[in-house]
């Protein structure tokens, strides 16, 4: 199963004005801990958002031991604030979600696969209760809301 980065690893690394079109690893499903982070953006609301090219989240939930330091041009953070301000068809909790017998991914209600990496650290960082999804198709990021701020942006698994 090929990872599906191709939104946001294009907007993080490939972003205008970005010097190095450097590559990022997204962590891979069902890897466990936590993921790696290899970027710091800036979110022109004063959040700092870290990521692995796969997943965008704000630090102040990922609380990495140290911020990563390379960090993505405002193009990139303008980018990740669009998506995480986008209308999406729809959203569900996390309680919602549907481990695979794989071990490595959870299916929303909607058919999409995401990486069992991801959804395990934020269960682990957040309470699910107040922790949801909202996704549109594919290739789109979902964004992750907690107590209703959306605080992330994720990328599918490929089915």
């Amino acid at each position: 199963m090929r990872y599906m980065v191709t939104a946001v690893a294009t907007a993080l690394v490939l972003a205008p004005g970005f010097p190095v079109r450097a590559q990022m690893k997204p962590t891979a499903p069902g890897t466990p801990g936590d993921p790696v982070w290899q970027r710091t953006l800036h979110l022109s609301d004063g959040r700092t958002f870290v990521t692995d090219g796969a997943l965008a989240i704000d630090a102040a939930i990922a609380k990495p031991a140290s911020l990563p330091e390379s960090t993505l041009p405002a193009a990139s953070a303008t980018r990740v604030e669009s998506y995480l301000a986008a209308s999406l068809k729809d959203e569900c909790a996390f309680a919602d979600l549907k481990a695979n017998a794989d071990g490595r991914t959870y299916t929303a209600p909607s058919g999409l696969r995401l990486n069992a990496t991801y959804v395990d650290f934020l269960k682990r960082k957040l309470s699910t209760r107040s922790l949801r999804i909202r996704m549109g198709e594919e290739l789109q990021p979902m964004v992750i809301l907690f107590e209703g701020k959306r605080v992330g942006v994720l990328m599918a698994v490929k089915r």
